[in-house]
């Protein structure tokens, strides 16, 4: 028995003469959070014990001035932010803390509620005694900008903007428009200000510039343009002038040879994408027209192989991308807007059936069989 109490004292005094640092190390960030939480318990005690900084009377609570309504303290945005915790917390993780959350937001947003109404009803009462001062204007000698629709209009101007960034085409060309007009509008604004200011200065005569109307026609030329832009980068109209490598979105092939049957892989007409003369032709070919692939079914050779790509989409950009079965991109072809024909080099591609995409219109999905 001695030797067994021997043994355990020795390896526990084996822990200190010869710790495992591995251990030790994976202790310290456990050790540091120790240490923060000892120093916040003993920062709050500190403040909870602290007393008065000065010696006297006694501090008055603050009182708001006479007529004036002042809402009480009120504990329910920390609770509200308690309840948004959990109800995240429940979101990532799972589990009954996304219902405890809940359950806190619902009582606390109640007793908010209630406390708001009570204020409100103080109000109502003290508006009939209350003291209240309404002035026509701004103060004397305070100028200050009249009501502006710019901010607004510019947030539209600058939606549009994005969504071209995104989609590409017209629309892109619509938002920029759209923004420029917003913004020379805005500088138009700021100068006329700038002249009221200074001739306020000048002459002591304070004079706003007048109220801003609806701008109901750029809101209906904005609404028009974007509707034609979408309507051109859909394809439903093609503008002047805009023809495809295939001669124009529902012409016939500009050699007058029908076209290959889809999924057969074979250039139509003469040989060439589309049957153009002029359009290069490959191994393949993959038509893109009205936001779609329009030949979903293709085949290839194996190894290496050409694929002419036709975009007949007017300013909206297209590319052709092999997936493997894992999702990874066997080729990764070059994006470009249309009307216009590439060939892509395909290498070191082995016999199987692959599907092909769009990267920048992911639904656009097709089939190449390469044997």
């Amino acid at each position: 028995m001695l030797e067994q109490l021997w043994n355990s004292i020795l390896d526990v005094v084996s822990q200190f003469v010869i710790p495992d640092w591995e251990a030790l190390i994976a202790l310290i960030p456990v050790g540091l959070l120790v240490v923060i939480v000892i120093w916040l318990i003993l920062l709050v005690r500190r403040f909870a014990t602290a007393g008065p900084t000065r010696r006297g009377k006694a501090r008055r609570a603050p009182t708001a001035p006479a007529h004036v309504h002042m809402p009480g303290g009120s504990w329910a945005p920390i609770v509200v932010a308690f309840g948004a915790f959990f109800v995240f917390w429940g979101l990532v993780v799972g589990g009954g803390a996304l219902w405890i959350g809940v359950a806190i937001l619902a009582l606390t947003l109640l007793v908010w509620g209630r406390e708001a109404l009570r204020d409100y009803d103080t109000v109502a009462d003290r508006r009939e005694t209350a003291l209240t001062v309404v002035h026509a204007g701004p103060p004397p000698g305070v100028h200050m900008p009249g009501p502006s629709f710019r901010p607004i209009l510019a947030a539209l101007g600058v939606a549009v903007l994005f969504y071209g960034l995104v989609f590409g085409g017209w629309l892109l060309a619509v938002g920029v428009l759209l923004t420029v007009v917003t913004l020379l509008g805005w500088l138009v604004d700021a100068r006329r200000e700038y002249v009221k200011v200074v001739e306020a200065e000048t002459t002591g005569h304070l004079e706003n510039i007048p109220e801003p109307r609806w701008p109901r026609r750029l809101l209906w030329v904005g609404a028009l343009l974007v509707a034609l832009a979408v309507i051109f980068d859909m394809g439903v109209i093609t503008p002047r002038g805009g023809e495809t490598a295939a001669g124009g979105p529902g012409e016939p092939p500009a050699s007058g040879a029908p076209e290959g049957p889809v999924g057969s892989g074979e250039p139509a007409g003469s040989g060439e994408p589309g049957g153009s003369g002029d359009a290069p032709a490959g191994d393949t070919t993959v038509v893109a027209e009205g936001v779609q692939f329009t030949t979903q079914d293709v085949k290839a050779p194996a190894g290496d192989f050409t694929i002419a790509f036709d975009n007949r989409d007017v300013g909206t950009p297209h590319d052709v991308d092999i997936l493997g079965d894992d999702g990874s991109k066997v080729f990764d072809g070059e994006a470009f807007p249309g009307p216009e024909v590439r060939v892509y080099d395909v290498t070191g591609v082995e016999a199987g059936s692959y599907e092909f995409v769009c990267s920048v219109h992911p639904d656009m999905t097709g089939t190449i069989t390469v044997e």
